[in-house]
């Protein structure tokens, strides 16, 4: 293998499809590493953890053709020091490869192809097409949701995409929350569901464009999805099982209902929360249009009020977790929302004040 190609263009396709290598060290050492393909006048280069797979590719002028596994985290660096603005990558019988510039030069063994797991061929069931910055904006708005521990069921440490009516919903949930956005598609798809891990979706959002013209298109089998992002291939394994009922949750009725700027109450659960340690929660009371909150500790005390619109009974008191609460205002992306209660255990719902564009769910804390 033999090429030459621009160093800034190069490090670039290098650094995004090492988002699927994981920075653990593997027991499988290719898997450290990145396949260079170069064929023609093209090089494939691919990131794998035998979970999600990305590939991008990169145009060049070749010499000889040939494959090589180099190690991600050293051609980074390697690249990243580089004064370029041309590189040159080369290997011999051996493996070595030399990766050079008018100053600088480079070698570094390789492993050979074969070495190298196949990502699965995935066949394709449905498939559908969304712009990018919906895609983003949407795995966002829920993706802190998503549950960080991993004895829990599977399913909670994914995001759920389903499709019915030609409404696109994410949904996450980690037991004491759900985060859920919805999203009219624009072209027509069948109905389907699949769970796409935590993982993958932060390695999306980092590839997802902010160009308002941009769309990517997702293809799904029984077992696989393939995210098409600009000129990169994204293919990742989906999370089997059954998604939590969430819909169950979802509280009906309304006893107490107030319309608040969310910006507004997150400062003020930030004051409290100053004091905030370990198990100590804020404890909330809505009467005569005020928002009172409350939190003490072995630190101290403190108290905030601010005031609301307000409707229904005065709610005589409830608790929750500060940064659930948090989360959930902070990725509330209106001017104004609509917050429910039912009582002290009933989940707390979150939601704009003249849409349903998206419902966030925070479970109350027991009172001792």
């Amino acid at each position: 293998m033999k090429f030459s190609c621009d160093l800034q263009l190069l490090s670039e396709v290098v650094n995004n499809v090492s988002l699927a290598i994981s920075s653990r060290v593997n027991a499988i050492p290719a898997l450290e590493g990145i396949l260079l393909e170069c064929s023609g006048n093209k090089l494939n280069l691919t990131g794998y953890d035998l979970d999600i797979g990305i590939l991008g590719s990169l145009e060049i002028k070749s010499k000889e053709d040939g494959a090589l596994v180099l190690n991600s985290q050293l051609l980074r660096d390697m690249l990243k020091k580089m004064a370029g603005p041309i590189v040159s990558i080369s290997t011999d019988e051996r493996l070595m490869a030399t990766i050079s510039d008018s100053e600088t030069e480079y070698k570094i063994m390789g492993i050979k192809k074969e070495d190298y797991p196949t990502i699965p061929e995935v066949g394709v069931n449905e498939s559908f097409e969304l712009e990018d910055i919906t895609l983003k904006n949407m795995i966002i708005k829920t993706l802190f949701a998503v549950s960080q521990n991993p004895t829990q069921s599977p399913v909670c440490c994914g995001s759920m995409f389903k499709i019915s009516n030609n409404v696109l919903s994410v949904v996450s949930v980690d037991g004491y929350r759900v985060a859920l956005v919805k999203k009219k598609l624009s072209v027509t798809s069948n109905d389907i569901s699949f769970i796409v891990p935590s993982k993958t979706l932060n390695e999306i959002c980092k590839l997802l464009s902010d160009n308002e013209e941009a769309k990517t298109t997702i293809e799904i089998s029984k077992s696989h999805a393939i995210f098409r992002i600009g000129g990169y291939f994204i293919v990742t394994r989906l999370i089997e099982g059954e998604f939590i009922n969430y819909e169950n949750a979802i509280p009906k009725d309304s006893i107490t209902t107030i319309y608040v700027d969310p910006k507004k109450f997150a400062l003020s659960i930030d004051r409290v929360s100053i004091i905030v340690t370990n198990k100590i929660s804020v404890v909330m009371k809505v009467e005569n249009s005020k928002v009172y909150l409350q939190c003490e500790s072995t630190l101290g005390m403190v108290n905030d009020k601010f005031d609301v619109e307000m409707q229904g009974d005065a709610l005589e008191k409830i608790a929750f977790n500060n940064r659930y609460m948090l989360d959930a205002l902070k990725h509330a992306d209106c001017d104004e929302v609509k917050i429910v209660f039912n009582g002290p255990l009933i989940p707390i719902k979150i939601e704009p004040k003249n849409d349903d564009e998206f419902l966030y769910l925070v479970l109350p804390v027991r009172l001792k």
